[in-house]
């Protein structure tokens, strides 16, 4: 503590989070990035009658942790359950970055992976990636990756990359059931990492939310039991909507960029200003597209590809339509 004395915490605003809160009403929204949501009924179970709701674990149940860590390659000792892999983004940054310490964050971002560390003091550094060539990463600026967050891993299926928890003890994965199985509300997440790493990230946790929700625990449990089942059932939502997108590119002019192979969003480059472009097809179609400026890329805006097929199709018919009319 004497070496990194307490300083003020200065985090800007959750802009993204603050303007999905604005448009709650909207009759579509096609720029979710999770697959679409699933119901409790879904799993055909009850929750047990003799489930103790006075008590949590600190670190996350065992058998979800069990769960987890078999996804990872890990074991249980290296697994720490969070209340959504953002506050496990927070745990981390706030454990491990000091003011002046120079943080590496790629573009487009989620923008708390950049605004966490920065609101702790850090001289965040971004390195772009572009849209024309694949949105790959320049290895030439990224000499070297400290932490990564990875929902959206396993949506690559067949070709899923390994866990980067599996690469070293310097390595930290964090994670979400939100993404791939649509059960956002629950905010299970996790981190995976060398047990004294956990043991810093719980200390931080334990004045944040401390324990997680039972309920929510239990029901990512479930989850993670038919974790293959979810995997196919995504797939399937994005096979079809990935279709569905690569046609409106071709037909869409002012939109340029291809469509990824696996994820589950899409950042078209627009050739018209995106926020005229969003807020007139939020008033005029009552149709919600994520301005590329929450990210770091004000030229471009997120598509998701993970919501109900025929939302999709008309989200995209109104873009279309709002382009070939008033640009």
């Amino acid at each position: 503590m004497a070496d990194h004395p307490l300083v003020a915490m200065d985090f800007p605003p959750f802009e993204h989070l603050l303007y999905y809160e604005k448009v709650h009403g909207a009759r579509l929204n096609i720029s979710y990035s999770n697959i679409r949501e699933f119901h409790l009924d879904g799993f055909g179970r009850r929750l047990p009658r003799d489930l103790d709701l006075n008590w949590t674990f600190r670190n996350g149940t065992p058998e979800l942790r069990r769960l987890i860590a078999r996804r990872h390659h890990a074991n249980s000792q290296q697994v720490l359950v969070t209340t959504g892999a953002t506050e496990g983004n927070f745990l981390v940054n706030a454990s491990l970055v000091h003011p002046r310490d120079r943080v590496l964050v790629d573009v487009p971002i989620y923008s708390p992976l950049r605004d966490v560390p920065r609101g702790v003091g850090a001289n965040v550094i971004e390195i772009p990636r572009d849209c024309r060539n694949g949105w790959r990463l320049d290895l030439d600026r990224w000499r070297k990756l400290a932490a990564r967050k990875a929902p959206f891993r396993e949506l690559a299926f067949d070709d899923t990359s390994p866990s980067v928890a599996e690469f070293g003890p310097r390595m930290i994965a964090l994670s979400t059931v939100t993404k791939v199985c649509g059960l956002g509300t629950l905010r299970v997440g996790w981190i995976v990492g060398a047990p004294d790493l956990l043991d810093r990230f719980a200390g931080v946790k334990d004045y944040t939310t401390g324990g997680g929700s039972v309920l929510s625990q239990t029901i990512a449990t479930w989850a993670l039991g038919r974790w293959d089942f979810f995997l196919r059932r995504a797939k399937r939502i994005l096979d079809v909507n990935r279709r569905i997108a690569m046609e409106a590119l071709r037909e869409t002019p002012a939109l340029q960029g291809a469509v990824p192979s696996c994820g589950s969003v899409l950042f078209p480059h627009s050739t018209v200003n995106v926020a005229k472009l969003a807020n007139r097809l939020l008033k005029q179609h009552r149709t919600v597209i994520a301005e590329g400026r929450f990210f770091g890329v004000p030229d471009h805006f997120r598509l998701g590809l993970g919501g109900e097929t025929q939302d999709l199709k008309r989200g995209l018919a109104n873009l279309r339509r709002l382009l070939r009319s008033a640009f």
